[in-house]
């Protein structure tokens, strides 16, 4: 009788986990509507792209911890859910280029956002000069685009990307725009001109980017991204266009450079901060289980974005990724709504400074009030808005944890695609290298507009959408009320 008894009572617990799941599927109150309106505000002009350090940035985040507090969250550390540390910020408040002629006169004005963009940190700077193409701007004792062409007193234009090869050494140096601006200057250039090389990602250098490599920050010397009508201009008096000498670069595997008989005039305005305040948003749910509430989820979003120049441009980050924080703030608001609460607890955070090197992912796994290994799993949420289907990373590092997360879709949404990777990717990445196993929810198709001022709400999919940030409540409860076992890195595995 005992083996029907031990029988009866695992069938009890079968139904029991079954039972639970239907209802916390039916108690899912992810709405298209709400998580739209969320990322409206959020990318409007109001909070001007969300520029790290910025006003706006802060007034951002501030919202974001009202919405967080509203949903039942708690400061994780202390009394606020801002987490505060420095970040280097610099405003672009003007920018104008124009062709000029022999004579120095202004012959054909380019417009900001138009025409040509600056980057981050762009110097500030009035010059004018003659512009040189200096192939991909690299300087090394292997290859040397500055060999055999005079800068000084020039304006240099170059590839943003790096040579497409392996150099023998294993390094191209420092190839970020600071790096490959600090090596013009070295070189005696005023500036430097980045333009786009063949099957970029995105399809134009129209596009904001704070993403610029180490400090010291070149506070004298302009950098910007010429679009296609600025860059066929430069070349228009040259004998090939720009990819045809990428391709003969790539052929020759030696340098093309050469003067292009154009000149042009750049005046750039920009106010430059090496250590601004910025924050991440950081709330949690206490978990309901004495024990298991000391072991953790943590669901994560960057909140920043890439900000604004001038008055009239501004990069609004809707997919990337208010889209995230939105979805965060959904989760939290399906949790605390739920009659099923989590036993562990679940961390939710809005990171800062994603977009200028994972600073504030980094700056919270750094000041964890506990240990890693108390961290069930992580997952990210970075660009869920757009394309048409469901994305997420992990599986080729943590495939138990994946397959929880397609088990449940396969019952839910059933929108995942079976394309992924390894773990980490983003914000997931310093959780990571800490040990944390780390699912990366995104979508496929979902970069059309990235990083450019067409990254509006309106061109998101709601019903995607809408699918994304359910697939992670659902996850998230799963993880947070039944038994998940850490997993080690597969990869790491095979690799030893």
């Amino acid at each position: 009788m005992m083996w029907r008894f031990n029988l009866f009572l695992t069938g009890i617990c079968i139904t029991s986990q079954i039972a639970l799941s239907q209802v916390i599927i039916q108690q899912s109150p992810i709405d298209s509507k709400d998580l739209m309106n969320t990322v409206k505000f959020l990318s409007s002009e109001r909070f001007k792209g969300r520029l790290p350090g910025s006003v706006e940035y802060e007034q951002a985040s501030r919202y974001v911890a009202t919405r967080f507090k509203n949903a039942g969250l708690k400061p994780l550390v202390g009394n606020t859910m801002l987490q505060e540390f420095d970040e280097e910020v610099n405003y672009i408040l003007d920018a104008r280029v124009f062709l000029i002629d022999q004579n120095n006169r202004p012959t054909q004005p380019m417009y900001l956002g138009d025409d040509f963009v600056c980057r981050g940190y762009t110097g500030s700077g009035e010059v004018r000069g003659e512009t040189v193409f200096a192939g991909f701007g690299v300087k090394t004792d292997e290859y040397n685009d500055y060999r055999s062409i005079d800068v000084r007193n020039k304006i240099v234009i170059v590839f943003k990307s790096t040579p497409p090869w392996k150099p023998n050494s294993g390094s191209w140096g420092d190839t970020s725009p600071r790096g490959k601006a600090r090596i013009a200057r070295e070189q005696g250039a005023k500036a430097i001109i980045f333009i786009g090389e063949p099957q970029m990602t995105p399809s134009t250098m129209l596009y904001g980017s704070i993403a610029c490599g180490p400090k010291p920050h070149l506070a004298d010397f302009p950098m910007i991204h010429a679009g296609s009508r600025f860059t066929d201009s430069l070349f228009s008096k040259l004998p090939y266009k720009p990819a045809d000498y990428y391709e003969m670069i790539k052929r020759d595997k030696a340098p093309h450079s050469i003067e292009t008989e154009k000149s042009v005039y750049i005046n750039v305005r920009a106010v430059y901060q090496e250590a601004q305040k910025t924050f991440n948003v950081v709330g949690f749910i206490e978990g309901t289980d004495s024990k298991l509430k000391h072991e953790y989820v943590i669901l994560g979003a960057h909140l920043d974005h890439v900000g604004y120049q001038g008055d009239r441009l501004y990069f609004p980050g809707a997919n990337d990724n208010a889209s995230g924080v939105a979805g965060l703030i959904a989760i939290a608001e399906a949790i605390n709504k739920s009659t099923t609460k989590p036993l562990r607890s679940v961390i939710f955070v809005a990171f800062s400074s994603e977009e200028s090197g994972l600073k504030g992912s980094k700056h919270f796994v750094a000041n964890m009030p506990f240990t890693a290994h108390k961290v069930v799993a992580m997952l990210n949420f970075d660009c869920i808005g757009q394309g048409d289907s469901i994305a997420i990373g992990g599986r080729l590092s943590f495939p138990k944890l994946w397959k929880k997360a397609k088990k449940i879709d396969k019952k839910s949404t059933n929108l995942l695609s079976t394309k992924t990777f390894g773990g980490g990717g983003a914000d997931a990445q310093p959780f990571y290298e800490a040990g944390i196993p780390t699912l990366y929810f995104n979508t496929s198709g979902g970069y059309k507009y990235l990083h450019q001022t067409t990254d509006k709400s309106e061109t998101l999919n709601p019903e995607v959408f809408e699918k994304v940030v359910r697939l992670g409540y659902l996850t998230t409860m799963e993880l947070a009320n039944k038994k998940y076992k850490r997993e080690k890195d597969r990869q790491k595995k095979k690799a030893s």
